[in-house]
């Protein structure tokens, strides 16, 4: 069917203002290729007898919007709110499509590939990814190195881009390749450097700048915008998404983590490269040469947290604790986390090294800090003197509980002391009495006569009738209190007794 000039002008008229082939056709109620053959005739042009165009809501915004498109470069959101208070009451779609056809195209322009010499650089970066781990949805960082001539490609997974994450990135990839680039790109980023300024060279962070120092790389920041200098790195993302990822659930981290390895072993780096139509493994190989060695020793980056050394001796990390001298009680501490142990340091000085705890609420003392703890003269003392003070029952109750409990009866004096603050002297003076009756020499002992319970003996139940007031048939238990003087006499007895 032959159009006539009317419907071909009809048609050039409806794509210049909506600048869409499929609603052109549908509007001018023909097919689409006509409408692709009369706007792609050069010589095509709407005739002077043309018909009258409908009125468009447009029409009294159009030099308005012509404006703030050329000169001030607004987003059609934009325009929209800048012509709305103007009285524009059309829709978003065609204000949309008429600025497709004014705006000035924004060409890229050529760019000729950028060609890498092997061994002379890698490119670093991050990008989130959505994944299905324990039956949830979550946000894993997806950390990612490649060799810029072999593609060779490294990725991992982690919760987080901490400097943490970024330098353990850094160390698994040295540490599969065996080797060290000339120099690795990266974009800004506070973990490793920023750009601060017009002529001012980039900021680097300092535990950074030390790690690439240790396996003697150099740092390069890109400039802001320069995306095209980091497509090595960046257009896998898309790929590690589509191929690696999608479609795929995951028991835990460790179920994703190991997946990550097995497709770069399989998949990945053996694939033909769709680029160099080579498999990144054969180009690495002839890149290898050019790569440099790893250091003889291996950089030991770590974390560090302020604690308290708790009454126990401790600090705290994941809720675990681990030691220091008791002396040290109350101090600040610095806490340096590395990849397989802590150090404390307290006053600039290492009080302790642990190796990490794998379980939960456990507590890890060192045999010194231990030794220390036991043998604190002045702990012993005070404790011992403070028990004797409870009566003459405490002295032969004090002497049996070194026999039967050895070192450990600095644990039960402490424990029965502390029911003493509760209950008063005279009712834990008639419980030691009691319990020494039937020789059962502990802090539970004592504790379950206070509470009115029979007392336990090698696994049985000690019975005896006790009255139903037992807090006051303690306290005729007890022995009458004597003058401090004869409890100083008792202690010097017991210490010369003790040389």
């Amino acid at each position: 069917m032959k159009l006539d000039e009317k419907t071909r002008n009809k048609v050039l008229k409806t794509f210049k203002e909506i600048g869409k082939i499929r609603r052109t056709a549908r509007k001018c109620n023909v097919s689409r290729n006509t409408v692709r053959k009369i706007i792609r005739k050069p010589e095509t042009t709407i005739s002077s007898v043309s018909y009258s165009p409908r009125p468009s809501k447009l029409d009294p915004y159009k030099a308005k919007i012509d404006y703030l498109v050329k000169d001030k470069d607004l987003s059609a959101i934009r325009i929209l709110e800048e012509i709305k208070p103007l009285g524009y009451q059309g829709a978003y779609s065609i204000l949309k499509d008429f600025i497709r056809t004014i705006r000035p195209s924004k060409s890229r322009g050529a760019s000729a590939p950028i060609e890498h010499s092997p061994g002379h650089e890698a490119q670093m970066d991050w990008s989130p990814h959505r994944v299905i781990v324990g039956g949830k949805e979550m946000i894993v960082h997806t950390g990612s190195i490649v060799l810029c001539y072999s593609r060779w490609l490294y990725i991992n997974f982690f919760l987080d881009e901490t400097i943490e994450s970024v330098i353990g990135l850094h160390e698994e990839t040295f540490m599969k390749l065996g080797y060290v680039p000339e120099t690795i790109t990266y974009d800004n980023m506070t973990t490793v450097g920023r750009h601060i300024g017009p002529g001012k060279e980039p900021w680097l962070n300092p535990t950074f700048k030390a790690f690439a120092s240790n396996y003697d790389f150099e740092i390069i920041i890109l400039p802001p915008g320069a995306k095209d200098r980091h497509g090595a790195v960046e257009r896998p993302f898309h790929y590690i998404e589509n191929n690696c990822l999608k479609g795929r659930e995951f028991n835990d981290l460790e179920h994703l983590k190991s997946h990550g390895q097995y497709w770069l072993d399989n998949i990945a780096n053996v694939r033909i490269h769709g680029t160099l139509r080579e498999r990144p493994v054969d180009r690495l190989k002839r890149e290898i040469p050019f790569l440099k060695p790893l250091p003889t020793k291996k950089y030991e980056t770590y974390k560090e947290v302020i604690r308290t050394v708790h009454r126990d001796f401790c600090i705290v990390n994941s809720t675990n604790r681990y030691s220091v001298h008791p002396d040290l009680v109350g101090k600040h501490a610095k806490v340096r986390l590395y990849h397989d142990y802590l150090e404390i340091w307290i006053d600039n000085k290492l009080a302790a090294r642990h190796v990490y705890n794998g379980g939960k609420y456990q507590r890890d003392v060192l045999p010194e800090h231990e030794a220390a703890y036991r043998g604190s003269s002045f702990q012993s003392e005070l404790l011992k003197k403070a028990f004797l003070r409870l009566g003459e029952p405490a002295k032969s109750y004090f002497e049996g509980l070194k026999r039967e409990r050895g070192k450990a009866a600095g644990y039960h004096l402490s424990r029965i002391l502390k029911m003493a603050d509760r209950h008063g002297s005279d009712v834990v003076s008639g419980a030691i009495a009691h319990a020494q009756r039937y020789g059962v020499y502990s802090a539970d002992a004592v504790i379950r006569v206070i509470n009115g319970k029979a007392i336990k003996k090698k696994g049985q139940n000690v019975v005896e009738d006790v009255p139903e007031n037992i807090r006051q048939w303690l306290r005729s238990c007890a022995v009458d209190k004597q003058k401090l003087s004869s409890y100083d006499e008792m202690i010097n007895k017991i210490d010369k007794d003790e040389e």
